[in-house]
């Protein structure tokens, strides 16, 4: 049903792969207008999922799926698996993110590329950008800003190690992965799946010890900005997060953009914090 990747490029390059759909568009156009923002100068190729309309995009390469949205949202591997097929990315690495994950400040393009240095040195299949959650073994070899005080590994038995947070994946393994059962299946279950987690025991994941932790707003004892990307969600549950939607107001405010408008209804648009799902 799928094509299986041969002879993939080995250079470390990567495509950016944002998950997304068509109801989550107005979303979508927020990751766009931040993501310019907070990472100008990014050298590679931005590529997202629509089920089967997108807006204008000089930044966003559209990979149309045709498939329907489900109740059980079990498209999520099929529209995945027609992303990620060769004709359309032939790096050896993909960022792969999720439209509601909104870069919050600048991203610098040469630890990106220390990062793939390190997982090509390393044979890394994951590096997690932000520590949701955060990592529990010891990295064994420290180069530049991959060293034991950013990062390290996420072991075996960890029961989010696939998680969807931001993170580099080893292009290759993470589509062997996604095939790696017939049925169609949600992001949550490939997230939370044993069998998963127990596929995944083969290769090796690491994660960032910093970005996030807490809240984001109250973070952890001797947490700070992760060396790779720092970004907050949007979305919750559907609608704007109530945790952050005033961090957001506010952020947003300052650069003359609001998404208490028509476009957003559907996800909260002028619903104060305390009338979002909690």
């Amino acid at each position: 049903m799928y094509p299986h990747y041969k002879n993939m490029k080995t250079d470390s390059e990567l495509t950016i792969l944002v998950l997304s759909s068509d109801p989550y568009q107005p979303i979508l156009r927020v990751w766009e207008r931040y993501f310019k923002k907070h990472w100008p100068d990014c050298p590679y190729k931005v590529k997202a999922v629509c089920n089967h309309t997108h807006f204008k995009s000089d930044l966003i390469n559209w990979v149309v799926t045709n498939h329907f949205i489900r109740d059980d949202a079990s498209h999520f591997k099929p529209m995945l698996a027609r992303a990620l097929e060769k004709k359309k990315i032939d790096t050896k690495y993909i960022l792969l993110m999720v439209e509601d994950q909104i870069l919050v400040k600048d991203v610098i393009t040469d630890n990106f590329k220390q990062a793939m240095s390190y997982m090509d040195e390393n044979d890394i299949t994951k590096m997690r950008c932000l520590s949701m959650p955060s990592p529990d073994e010891p990295l064994d070899v420290e180069k530049g800003i991959i060293n034991n005080d950013n990062f390290g590994f996420i072991s075996k038995d960890n029961e989010y190690r696939n998680s969807l947070q931001a993170a580099i994946w080893n292009t290759e393994r993470f589509f062997e992965l996604l095939v790696s059962v017939r049925e169609d299946f949600s992001g949550w279950v490939l997230e939370t799946g044993e069998h998963f987690r127990d596929y995944s025991k083969k290769w090796k994941y690491m994660s960032c010890k910093h970005g996030k932790g807490g809240t984001f707003l109250d973070r952890y004892e001797g947490m700070g900005d992760s060396p790779l990307m720092n970004y907050v969600e949007l979305v919750r549950w559907g609608k704007f997060d109530a945790l952050y939607i005033d961090y957001f107001r506010e952020m947003f405010k300052k650069d003359g953009f609001s998404v208490d408008s028509t476009a957003y209804i559907n996800f909260g648009a002028g619903l104060s914090k305390e009338e979002l799902p909690q």
